[in-house]
Protein backbone atom coordinates (compact mmCIF):
# COMPACT_ATOMS: atom_id res chain seq x y z
CA UNK A 1 0.00 0.00 0.00
CA UNK A 2 3.00 2.35 -0.18
CA UNK A 3 4.43 4.48 2.55
CA UNK A 4 2.20 5.26 5.49
CA UNK A 5 0.84 8.76 5.77
CA UNK A 6 3.19 9.52 8.63
CA UNK A 7 5.09 12.67 7.87
CA UNK A 8 5.04 13.54 11.55
CA UNK A 9 5.08 9.99 12.92
CA UNK A 10 8.11 10.58 15.14
CA UNK A 11 7.08 14.00 16.38
CA UNK A 12 5.55 12.67 19.61
CA UNK A 13 2.06 12.86 20.99
CA UNK A 14 -0.04 15.93 20.39
CA UNK A 15 -0.23 18.45 23.18
CA UNK A 16 -3.25 18.83 25.42
CA UNK A 17 -4.39 22.04 23.74
CA UNK A 18 -4.42 20.40 20.33
CA UNK A 19 -6.53 17.50 21.62
CA UNK A 20 -8.97 19.68 23.56
CA UNK A 21 -12.62 19.82 22.48
CA UNK A 22 -13.30 22.81 20.23
CA UNK A 23 -16.16 24.41 22.10
CA UNK A 24 -17.38 27.93 21.23
CA UNK A 25 -16.07 30.68 23.49
CA UNK A 26 -19.53 32.18 24.06
CA UNK A 27 -22.10 29.39 23.91
CA UNK A 28 -24.58 31.61 25.75
CA UNK A 29 -24.65 34.09 22.87
CA UNK A 30 -25.25 31.33 20.34
CA UNK A 31 -28.05 29.93 22.51
CA UNK A 32 -29.64 33.38 22.82
CA UNK A 33 -29.44 33.83 19.04
CA UNK A 34 -31.05 30.43 18.55
CA UNK A 35 -33.84 31.06 21.04
CA UNK A 36 -34.58 34.37 19.35
CA UNK A 37 -34.87 32.82 15.90
CA UNK A 38 -36.73 29.63 16.85
CA UNK A 39 -40.24 31.14 16.74
CA UNK A 40 -39.56 32.55 13.28
CA UNK A 41 -38.09 29.24 12.15
CA UNK A 42 -41.22 27.44 13.34
CA UNK A 43 -43.38 29.88 11.41
CA UNK A 44 -41.38 29.46 8.21
CA UNK A 45 -41.79 25.68 8.42
CA UNK A 46 -45.51 26.11 9.13
CA UNK A 47 -45.83 28.16 5.92
CA UNK A 48 -43.74 25.73 3.87
CA UNK A 49 -45.58 24.43 0.84
CA UNK A 50 -45.97 20.64 0.69
CA UNK A 51 -48.75 20.61 -1.91
CA UNK A 52 -47.64 19.95 -5.50
CA UNK A 53 -50.73 21.71 -6.86
CA UNK A 54 -49.54 24.96 -5.25
CA UNK A 55 -46.11 25.01 -6.88
CA UNK A 56 -45.70 28.26 -8.80
CA UNK A 57 -44.74 28.32 -12.46
CA UNK A 58 -41.05 29.09 -12.87
CA UNK A 59 -38.58 29.65 -15.68
CA UNK A 60 -35.14 28.08 -15.39
CA UNK A 61 -31.90 29.66 -16.57
CA UNK A 62 -31.04 27.83 -19.76
CA UNK A 63 -28.05 25.58 -20.21
CA UNK A 64 -25.93 25.97 -23.35
CA UNK A 65 -26.96 24.00 -26.43
CA UNK A 66 -23.60 22.53 -27.46
CA UNK A 67 -20.45 21.14 -25.91
CA UNK A 68 -18.42 24.07 -27.19
CA UNK A 69 -20.86 26.60 -25.74
CA UNK A 70 -21.00 24.69 -22.44
CA UNK A 71 -17.23 24.58 -22.01
CA UNK A 72 -17.08 28.29 -22.74
CA UNK A 73 -19.85 29.10 -20.25
CA UNK A 74 -18.76 26.70 -17.49
CA UNK A 75 -16.20 29.00 -15.76
CA UNK A 76 -18.74 31.83 -15.55
CA UNK A 77 -21.44 29.53 -14.14
CA UNK A 78 -19.03 28.21 -11.51
CA UNK A 79 -18.10 31.79 -10.59
CA UNK A 80 -21.76 32.73 -10.22
CA UNK A 81 -22.25 29.97 -7.66
CA UNK A 82 -19.22 31.34 -5.78
CA UNK A 83 -20.54 34.91 -5.99
CA UNK A 84 -24.21 34.33 -5.20
CA UNK A 85 -24.49 31.19 -3.11
CA UNK A 86 -21.57 29.34 -1.54
CA UNK A 87 -18.72 31.83 -1.57
CA UNK A 88 -15.24 30.98 -2.75
CA UNK A 89 -13.40 27.81 -1.76
CA UNK A 90 -9.97 28.95 -0.50
CA UNK A 91 -6.77 27.72 -2.12
CA UNK A 92 -4.86 24.77 -0.63
CA UNK A 93 -2.59 25.53 2.34
CA UNK A 94 1.06 26.29 1.65
CA UNK A 95 1.98 22.92 3.15
CA UNK A 96 0.14 19.78 4.13
CA UNK A 97 1.56 17.43 6.76
CA UNK A 98 -0.10 14.24 7.91
CA UNK A 99 0.47 12.40 11.17
CA UNK A 100 -0.48 8.79 11.84
CA UNK A 101 -2.26 8.69 15.20
CA UNK A 102 -3.20 5.01 15.37
CA UNK A 103 -3.32 1.84 13.29
CA UNK A 104 -5.30 -1.37 13.77
CA UNK A 105 -4.63 -4.33 11.49
CA UNK A 106 -7.71 -6.41 12.35
CA UNK A 107 -10.51 -3.84 12.18
CA UNK A 108 -14.10 -4.65 11.22
CA UNK A 109 -13.70 -8.25 12.44
CA UNK A 110 -10.48 -8.73 10.51
CA UNK A 111 -11.73 -7.40 7.18
CA UNK A 112 -9.82 -4.12 7.18
CA UNK A 113 -6.84 -2.09 8.28
CA UNK A 114 -7.93 1.00 10.19
CA UNK A 115 -5.79 4.12 10.37
CA UNK A 116 -6.42 7.42 12.09
CA UNK A 117 -4.62 10.51 10.85
CA UNK A 118 -4.34 14.14 11.78
CA UNK A 119 -4.13 16.41 8.74
CA UNK A 120 -2.14 19.61 9.37
CA UNK A 121 -2.79 22.54 7.05
CA UNK A 122 0.09 25.00 7.39
CA UNK A 123 0.68 28.49 6.03
CA UNK A 124 3.96 30.27 5.44
CA UNK A 125 2.82 33.09 7.74
CA UNK A 126 2.62 30.67 10.69
CA UNK A 127 -1.08 29.89 10.43
CA UNK A 128 -2.05 26.31 11.24
CA UNK A 129 -5.22 24.24 11.27
CA UNK A 130 -5.79 20.51 11.70
CA UNK A 131 -8.53 17.91 11.64
CA UNK A 132 -8.70 14.12 12.03
CA UNK A 133 -9.41 11.58 9.29
CA UNK A 134 -10.41 7.93 9.72
CA UNK A 135 -9.45 5.47 6.97
CA UNK A 136 -10.51 1.85 6.48
CA UNK A 137 -8.78 -0.17 3.74
CA UNK A 138 -9.69 -3.76 2.75
CA UNK A 139 -7.09 -6.01 4.32
CA UNK A 140 -6.74 -8.11 1.19
CA UNK A 141 -6.28 -5.16 -1.22
CA UNK A 142 -3.21 -5.67 -3.40
CA UNK A 143 -3.48 -2.21 -5.01
CA UNK A 144 -5.09 0.97 -3.71
CA UNK A 145 -8.86 0.61 -4.31
CA UNK A 146 -11.38 3.38 -4.96
CA UNK A 147 -11.94 5.49 -1.84
CA UNK A 148 -15.36 6.63 -0.68
CA UNK A 149 -14.60 10.05 0.83
CA UNK A 150 -17.19 11.73 3.03
CA UNK A 151 -17.76 13.93 6.04
CA UNK A 152 -19.78 12.80 9.04
CA UNK A 153 -21.99 14.52 11.59
CA UNK A 154 -21.18 12.94 14.93
CA UNK A 155 -17.44 12.24 14.92
CA UNK A 156 -15.37 9.36 13.55
CA UNK A 157 -16.00 7.32 16.71
CA UNK A 158 -19.74 7.23 15.91
CA UNK A 159 -19.38 5.31 12.64
CA UNK A 160 -16.87 2.53 13.34
CA UNK A 161 -17.58 -0.35 15.74
CA UNK A 162 -14.22 -0.29 17.52
CA UNK A 163 -14.24 1.31 20.96
CA UNK A 164 -10.75 2.82 20.65
CA UNK A 165 -11.43 5.27 17.80
CA UNK A 166 -10.56 8.77 18.93
CA UNK A 167 -13.48 10.94 20.05
CA UNK A 168 -14.09 13.96 17.90
CA UNK A 169 -13.02 17.38 19.09
CA UNK A 170 -15.93 19.00 17.25
CA UNK A 171 -18.93 20.48 19.06
CA UNK A 172 -22.16 18.57 18.46
CA UNK A 173 -25.87 19.04 19.02
CA UNK A 174 -27.09 16.40 21.47
CA UNK A 175 -30.20 18.13 22.84
CA UNK A 176 -33.70 18.28 21.28
CA UNK A 177 -34.78 21.53 19.60
CA UNK A 178 -31.17 22.65 19.15
CA UNK A 179 -30.26 23.83 15.66
CA UNK A 180 -26.64 24.59 16.47
CA UNK A 181 -23.77 22.33 17.52
CA UNK A 182 -22.19 23.79 20.66
CA UNK A 183 -21.70 20.96 23.17
CA UNK A 184 -19.08 18.23 23.73
CA UNK A 185 -19.69 14.84 22.15
CA UNK A 186 -21.36 12.45 24.64
CA UNK A 187 -19.39 9.31 25.49
CA UNK A 188 -22.47 7.32 24.50
CA UNK A 189 -22.03 8.43 20.89
CA UNK A 190 -19.75 5.55 19.99
CA UNK A 191 -21.09 3.45 17.14
CA UNK A 192 -24.40 5.33 16.88
CA UNK A 193 -24.06 5.74 13.10
CA UNK A 194 -22.81 2.28 12.11
CA UNK A 195 -25.91 1.37 10.12
CA UNK A 196 -25.92 4.62 8.14
CA UNK A 197 -22.17 4.42 7.48
CA UNK A 198 -22.37 0.88 6.03
CA UNK A 199 -18.59 0.38 6.30
CA UNK A 200 -18.56 -3.42 6.43
CA UNK A 201 -20.52 -3.71 3.18
CA UNK A 202 -18.18 -1.20 1.51
CA UNK A 203 -15.09 -3.12 2.60
CA UNK A 204 -16.59 -6.39 1.37
CA UNK A 205 -17.16 -4.74 -2.00
CA UNK A 206 -13.46 -3.85 -2.08
CA UNK A 207 -13.57 -0.12 -1.37
CA UNK A 208 -11.66 2.00 1.11
CA UNK A 209 -13.51 4.55 3.24
CA UNK A 210 -12.17 7.91 4.42
CA UNK A 211 -14.22 10.10 6.73
CA UNK A 212 -13.81 13.18 8.93
CA UNK A 213 -16.17 15.03 11.23
CA UNK A 214 -17.52 18.13 9.50
CA UNK A 215 -17.53 20.06 12.78
CA UNK A 216 -13.74 19.80 13.05
CA UNK A 217 -13.47 21.62 9.72
CA UNK A 218 -16.16 24.25 10.31
CA UNK A 219 -18.24 23.96 13.52
CA UNK A 220 -21.94 24.11 12.69
CA UNK A 221 -23.01 27.19 14.61
CA UNK A 222 -23.10 30.96 13.93
CA UNK A 223 -19.64 31.56 15.46
CA UNK A 224 -18.08 28.53 13.77
CA UNK A 225 -15.92 30.54 11.36
CA UNK A 226 -13.51 31.53 14.16
CA UNK A 227 -12.71 27.85 14.77
CA UNK A 228 -12.71 26.83 11.11
CA UNK A 229 -10.34 26.47 8.18
CA UNK A 230 -11.06 30.10 7.33
CA UNK A 231 -8.75 31.16 10.19
CA UNK A 232 -5.94 30.38 7.72
CA UNK A 233 -7.18 33.06 5.32
CA UNK A 234 -9.05 35.73 7.32
CA UNK A 235 -8.47 37.78 10.45
CA UNK A 236 -10.45 37.20 13.64
CA UNK A 237 -12.26 40.47 13.00
CA UNK A 238 -13.34 39.34 9.54
CA UNK A 239 -14.71 36.09 11.00
CA UNK A 240 -16.95 37.63 13.67
CA UNK A 241 -20.52 36.27 13.84
CA UNK A 242 -23.39 38.54 12.82
CA UNK A 243 -24.44 39.25 16.39
CA UNK A 244 -21.06 40.81 17.24
CA UNK A 245 -21.09 43.24 14.32
CA UNK A 246 -22.76 46.69 14.64
CA UNK A 247 -25.79 46.98 12.36
CA UNK A 248 -24.30 49.77 10.26
CA UNK A 249 -21.19 47.72 9.61
CA UNK A 250 -23.19 44.55 8.99
CA UNK A 251 -25.22 46.26 6.26
CA UNK A 252 -22.01 47.09 4.38
CA UNK A 253 -20.37 43.68 4.81
CA UNK A 254 -19.95 41.34 1.86
CA UNK A 255 -18.81 38.03 3.33
CA UNK A 256 -17.59 35.78 0.51
CA UNK A 257 -17.26 32.55 2.48
CA UNK A 258 -19.56 30.05 4.13
CA UNK A 259 -19.53 26.74 5.94
CA UNK A 260 -20.40 24.71 2.83
CA UNK A 261 -17.28 26.01 1.10
CA UNK A 262 -15.30 25.23 4.25
CA UNK A 263 -16.53 21.64 4.31
CA UNK A 264 -15.79 21.30 0.59
CA UNK A 265 -12.24 22.56 1.22
CA UNK A 266 -11.82 19.88 3.89
CA UNK A 267 -12.88 17.16 1.46
CA UNK A 268 -10.21 18.31 -0.99
CA UNK A 269 -7.57 18.21 1.75
CA UNK A 270 -8.58 14.63 2.50
CA UNK A 271 -7.95 13.81 -1.16
CA UNK A 272 -4.55 15.55 -0.90
CA UNK A 273 -3.61 13.34 2.05
CA UNK A 274 -4.88 10.18 0.38
CA UNK A 275 -2.88 10.87 -2.77
CA UNK A 276 0.29 10.59 -0.69
CA UNK A 277 -0.72 7.00 0.00
CA UNK A 278 -1.12 6.38 -3.72
CA UNK A 279 -4.94 6.49 -3.75
CA UNK A 280 -6.26 8.20 -6.87
CA UNK A 281 -9.79 6.93 -7.54
CA UNK A 282 -12.03 9.12 -5.39
CA UNK A 283 -15.78 9.08 -4.82
CA UNK A 284 -17.31 11.87 -2.73
CA UNK A 285 -20.65 11.36 -1.02
CA UNK A 286 -22.74 13.30 1.45
CA UNK A 287 -26.12 13.20 3.17
CA UNK A 288 -28.33 16.24 3.79
CA UNK A 289 -26.21 19.39 4.32
CA UNK A 290 -23.12 17.29 3.66
CA UNK A 291 -24.70 16.34 0.33
CA UNK A 292 -24.60 20.05 -0.51
CA UNK A 293 -20.90 20.08 0.36
CA UNK A 294 -20.30 16.96 -1.76
CA UNK A 295 -21.93 18.57 -4.79
CA UNK A 296 -19.98 21.79 -4.29
CA UNK A 297 -16.60 20.10 -3.99
CA UNK A 298 -17.54 17.89 -6.94
CA UNK A 299 -18.14 20.99 -9.04
CA UNK A 300 -14.73 22.40 -8.07
CA UNK A 301 -12.38 19.44 -7.64
CA UNK A 302 -12.21 17.13 -10.65
CA UNK A 303 -10.29 14.45 -8.75
CA UNK A 304 -13.67 13.19 -7.52
CA UNK A 305 -14.73 10.91 -10.38
CA UNK A 306 -18.15 10.17 -8.89
CA UNK A 307 -20.26 12.59 -6.85
CA UNK A 308 -23.13 11.27 -4.71
CA UNK A 309 -25.84 13.52 -3.25
CA UNK A 310 -28.17 11.86 -0.75
CA UNK A 311 -31.22 13.95 0.28
CA UNK A 312 -29.29 17.21 -0.17
CA UNK A 313 -32.41 19.31 -0.77
CA UNK A 314 -32.42 23.09 -1.00
CA UNK A 315 -28.98 24.52 -1.70
CA UNK A 316 -28.07 21.04 -2.95
CA UNK A 317 -29.77 19.09 -5.73
CA UNK A 318 -33.29 20.57 -5.70
CA UNK A 319 -34.39 23.55 -7.78
CA UNK A 320 -34.25 26.82 -5.83
CA UNK A 321 -37.12 28.22 -7.92
CA UNK A 322 -39.55 25.46 -6.90
CA UNK A 323 -41.55 26.72 -3.92
CA UNK A 324 -41.93 23.25 -2.44
CA UNK A 325 -40.29 22.09 0.76
CA UNK A 326 -37.39 24.07 2.17
CA UNK A 327 -36.55 27.31 0.40
CA UNK A 328 -33.58 29.65 0.28
CA UNK A 329 -35.50 32.01 2.58
CA UNK A 330 -35.79 29.31 5.21
CA UNK A 331 -32.15 28.31 4.89
CA UNK A 332 -30.95 31.89 5.09
CA UNK A 333 -32.97 32.51 8.22
CA UNK A 334 -31.73 29.42 10.04
CA UNK A 335 -28.27 28.78 8.55
CA UNK A 336 -27.08 31.99 6.91
CA UNK A 337 -23.47 31.14 7.79
CA UNK A 338 -23.59 28.16 5.43
CA UNK A 339 -23.64 30.59 2.51
CA UNK A 340 -22.05 33.84 1.36
CA UNK A 341 -23.77 37.15 2.13
CA UNK A 342 -24.99 37.80 -1.42
CA UNK A 343 -27.36 34.84 -1.27
CA UNK A 344 -29.51 36.98 1.02
CA UNK A 345 -30.59 39.11 -1.95
CA UNK A 346 -32.22 36.08 -3.58
CA UNK A 347 -34.00 34.67 -0.51
CA UNK A 348 -37.66 35.00 -1.44
CA UNK A 349 -36.65 36.25 -4.90
CA UNK A 350 -35.31 32.99 -6.27
CA UNK A 351 -36.56 33.77 -9.78
CA UNK A 352 -33.93 36.52 -9.99
CA UNK A 353 -31.03 34.18 -9.17
CA UNK A 354 -28.86 33.90 -12.32
CA UNK A 355 -28.30 30.17 -11.71
CA UNK A 356 -30.27 27.21 -10.41
CA UNK A 357 -29.24 23.82 -9.11
CA UNK A 358 -29.44 21.92 -12.40
CA UNK A 359 -26.48 24.11 -13.37
CA UNK A 360 -24.57 23.05 -10.24
CA UNK A 361 -25.18 19.40 -11.10
CA UNK A 362 -24.09 20.04 -14.68
CA UNK A 363 -20.74 21.37 -13.46
CA UNK A 364 -19.86 17.79 -12.49
CA UNK A 365 -20.06 16.60 -16.12
CA UNK A 366 -18.60 14.58 -17.72
CA UNK A 367 -17.73 12.83 -14.45
CA UNK A 368 -20.36 10.60 -12.81
CA UNK A 369 -23.29 11.85 -10.71
CA UNK A 370 -25.81 10.02 -8.53
CA UNK A 371 -28.65 11.95 -6.85
CA UNK A 372 -31.01 10.20 -4.44
CA UNK A 373 -34.09 11.23 -2.47
CA UNK A 374 -36.43 9.76 0.14
CA UNK A 375 -40.15 9.50 -0.58
CA UNK A 376 -41.41 11.12 2.61
CA UNK A 377 -38.67 13.75 2.81
CA UNK A 378 -40.97 16.64 1.92
CA UNK A 379 -38.50 19.26 3.16
CA UNK A 380 -35.84 18.16 0.64
CA UNK A 381 -38.38 18.05 -2.24
CA UNK A 382 -37.70 14.72 -4.01
CA UNK A 383 -39.42 15.85 -7.21
CA UNK A 384 -37.33 19.03 -7.29
CA UNK A 385 -34.17 16.94 -6.90
CA UNK A 386 -35.23 14.60 -9.71
CA UNK A 387 -36.16 17.41 -12.10
CA UNK A 388 -32.86 19.20 -11.52
CA UNK A 389 -30.99 15.96 -12.26
CA UNK A 390 -33.09 15.41 -15.37
CA UNK A 391 -32.41 18.93 -16.70
CA UNK A 392 -28.69 18.73 -15.90
CA UNK A 393 -28.29 15.42 -17.72
CA UNK A 394 -28.39 17.09 -21.15
CA UNK A 395 -24.78 18.20 -20.57
CA UNK A 396 -23.62 14.58 -20.34
CA UNK A 397 -25.10 14.02 -23.81
CA UNK A 398 -22.49 16.43 -25.19
CA UNK A 399 -19.88 13.89 -24.02
CA UNK A 400 -21.60 10.83 -25.46
CA UNK A 401 -23.71 9.94 -22.42
CA UNK A 402 -27.43 9.19 -22.33
CA UNK A 403 -28.49 11.07 -19.23
CA UNK A 404 -32.07 10.74 -17.97
CA UNK A 405 -34.67 11.06 -20.74
CA UNK A 406 -37.94 11.01 -18.83
CA UNK A 407 -39.72 13.90 -17.12
CA UNK A 408 -41.82 11.42 -15.15
CA UNK A 409 -40.88 11.05 -11.50
CA UNK A 410 -39.82 7.39 -11.11
CA UNK A 411 -41.69 5.12 -8.67
CA UNK A 412 -40.09 4.54 -5.28
CA UNK A 413 -37.22 2.04 -5.21
CA UNK A 414 -36.88 2.21 -9.01
CA UNK A 415 -33.54 3.75 -10.05
CA UNK A 416 -33.35 5.53 -13.42
CA UNK A 417 -30.38 6.42 -15.58
CA UNK A 418 -28.14 4.05 -17.47
CA UNK A 419 -24.69 5.57 -17.61
CA UNK A 420 -23.01 8.57 -15.94
CA UNK A 421 -26.14 10.15 -14.40
CA UNK A 422 -28.43 8.19 -12.09
CA UNK A 423 -31.29 8.91 -9.69
CA UNK A 424 -33.53 7.06 -7.29
CA UNK A 425 -36.10 7.86 -4.64
CA UNK A 426 -36.26 5.25 -1.91
CA UNK A 427 -39.26 4.64 0.28
CA UNK A 428 -38.86 6.26 3.68
CA UNK A 429 -37.77 9.33 5.57
CA UNK A 430 -34.78 11.67 5.37
CA UNK A 431 -31.96 9.16 5.77
CA UNK A 432 -29.19 7.19 4.12
CA UNK A 433 -29.70 3.44 4.26
CA UNK A 434 -28.31 0.13 3.04
CA UNK A 435 -30.65 0.42 0.04
CA UNK A 436 -28.98 3.67 -1.00
CA UNK A 437 -25.48 2.29 -0.49
CA UNK A 438 -26.22 -0.83 -2.53
CA UNK A 439 -26.98 1.31 -5.58
CA UNK A 440 -24.04 3.61 -4.94
CA UNK A 441 -21.66 0.63 -4.75
CA UNK A 442 -23.06 -0.75 -8.01
CA UNK A 443 -22.38 2.60 -9.63
CA UNK A 444 -18.84 2.71 -8.24
CA UNK A 445 -18.27 -0.71 -9.79
CA UNK A 446 -19.51 0.59 -13.13
CA UNK A 447 -17.51 3.84 -13.01
CA UNK A 448 -14.24 2.14 -12.08
CA UNK A 449 -14.96 -1.08 -14.00
CA UNK A 450 -14.26 -3.46 -11.17
CA UNK A 451 -17.02 -6.08 -10.88
CA UNK A 452 -17.63 -7.54 -7.45
CA UNK A 453 -19.61 -10.40 -5.96
CA UNK A 454 -22.83 -8.70 -4.94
Amino acid sequence: MGLLLATLLNSGCAGSDEDAPRMPEHEELILAWEQGTNPWSDELFRRMNDDESKVNRYTLPELPQSREAWEKARPEILQQFKDYMYGAIPPPPDRLEVKLLAEKNDALDGLAVRREYRIYCLMNNGGSFNFDMLLYVPKNASTPPPVLVNLNFSGNQAYGPEKDIRMTRAPVSSLPRRWYCTGPVPKTWRGRGIQAANYVAAIKRGYAIATACYGEIYPDHPDGARQSIFTLFYSDRELRPDYEIPLGELKKRSRNYGAISGWAWGLSRMADALERENFHNFVVSGHSRLGKAALWVGANDERFKLVISNNSGCGGAKFSRRNFGETLSMLWHIRSYWFCDRMMYFAGLEDTLPVDQHMLLALIAPRALYVASSSSDVVADPRGEFLATRHASKIWKFYGGKGIDTDEMPPVNTPVGTDMVRYHVKEGKHSITAYDWQHYYDFVDWVFEQPKDK
